[in-house]
């Protein structure tokens, strides 16, 4: 967008890149066809091909570019000038990353954008606001959590804090739902990269640098955090019986040539498996065999028999799950996630619990 040097020392640069107007210049070459509303794309013939054009920033190479921009504003660092100045370091001042779900009409979004407000104002805790941004829910967290609501010209706009670091949802030109994730303190996040330790080059977990370097990182650590917060508001269903949910996983299915019974999703013994399978800090890691026996059974089995015995009840409480379609078991791995389809029956089986009866019958 601009390019600016100080003419003054140390003669900083600063550079603006804004992703969408580059896109747009993109397709233009690419022949693609877009409607462009601002700072936002309502309609996007080929969005495949979109993503891919848009992909090239992430891992262009920015420090031999930002050095040739920074060579034309800074005649100085030319070798002709006789300084033998060093290049500049180039960093990020601010990340920002979004992802925009556009729907097809603007009266789909009015529809259903009051109840995802609702549910981010009411549903979301601290705990799941730190595991949106990768954050360990545990006692050396001695930061801040808020959440802001502001309703402005454009739309309304629910933005949370985890310290410096934010994530907001937001609506833009009628039909566009957009996550973003606002990244001011890298440090808070670790980069896989090479450093020296102990006069020796090595790979290790580090705190992410504003080094350009880094910025592949940036980007799928915001990915990630758009993406479980979007997962997350999955939960809001608009003007559906509950019937309709809790129904289908009620009756007895067959699964493989193998029968399974139906679940009964507002039991006692259930609705605590589900209230377990749902807390924030399951939202990043996933859960274990260990995780569900806990519940079954809160005290531990004094001997090994009885320890198998629980392991195994765990167990095919797994493989119910997983037949109904409610989990998925993370390739390679022990752990398991909750779907989509998961996440909606569980919050409707708990929510309904807690439901007054007074409020039903009114």
């Amino acid at each position: 967008m601009h390019v600016r040097v100080q003419t003054w020392l140390p003669f900083p640069v600063q550079i603006c890149l804004n992703g969408r107007e580059y896109l747009a210049r993109q397709m233009d070459k690419a022949g693609i066809g877009y409607e462009k509303r601002d700072n936002c794309f309502t309609r996007i013939d080929d969005l495949k091909q979109a993503q891919k054009i848009l992909d090239r920033l992430v891992h262009r190479k920015w420090p031999k570019y930002l050095r040739m921009l920074g060579q034309r504003v800074n005649p100085l660092l030319l070798p002709s000038s006789g300084l033998s100045l060093r290049d500049y370091y180039w960093t990020w001042r601010q990340g920002e990353y979004a992802t925009d779900i556009m729907f097809r009409s603007g009266e789909s979004l009015k529809e259903i954008y009051p109840h995802l407000v609702r549910h981010a104002l009411t549903i979301f805790s601290c705990s799941d606001l730190l595991r949106f941004l990768g954050r360990r829910v545990n006692s050396r967290f001695a930061g801040e959590v808020t959440t802001t609501y502001r309703q402005r010209i454009e739309g309304v706009c629910v933005k949370h804090w985890v310290e410096e670091n934010s994530i907001k949802m937001y609506d833009k030109q009628g039909s566009v739902l957009r996550i973003e994730t606002t990244i001011n303190n890298p440090r808070r996040f670790k980069a896989y990269r090479w450093a020296t330790r102990q006069g020796k080059r090595r790979q290790a977990w580090l705190p992410l640098r504003k080094a350009v370097t880094d910025l592949p990182r940036l980007v799928e650590i915001c990915q990630a955090a758009n993406q479980r917060y979007l997962e997350a508001l999955a939960d809001v269903e608009v003007n559906q019986p509950v019937h309709r949910v809790l129904d289908p996983v009620s009756r007895r299915i067959e699964k493989d040539g193998r029968p399974y019974r139906g679940l009964r999703p507002i039991t006692p013994d259930e609705a605590a498996l589900f209230a377990r399978l749902l807390d924030g800090r399951y939202r990043l890691q996933g859960f274990r065999n260990a995780d569900v026996r806990d519940v079954l059974f809160p005290k531990t089995p004094p001997d090994l028999k009885q320890r198998r015995s629980a392991c195994a009840k765990a167990s095919r409480h797994l493989r119910l799950l997983r037949a109904h379609g409610l989990i998925r078991k993370v390739p390679r791995t022990q752990m398991y996630r909750l779907t989509s389809k998961g996440t909606q029956v569980m919050t409707t089986s708990i929510k309904l619990r807690q439901t007054s009866a007074k409020s039903l019958a009114a």
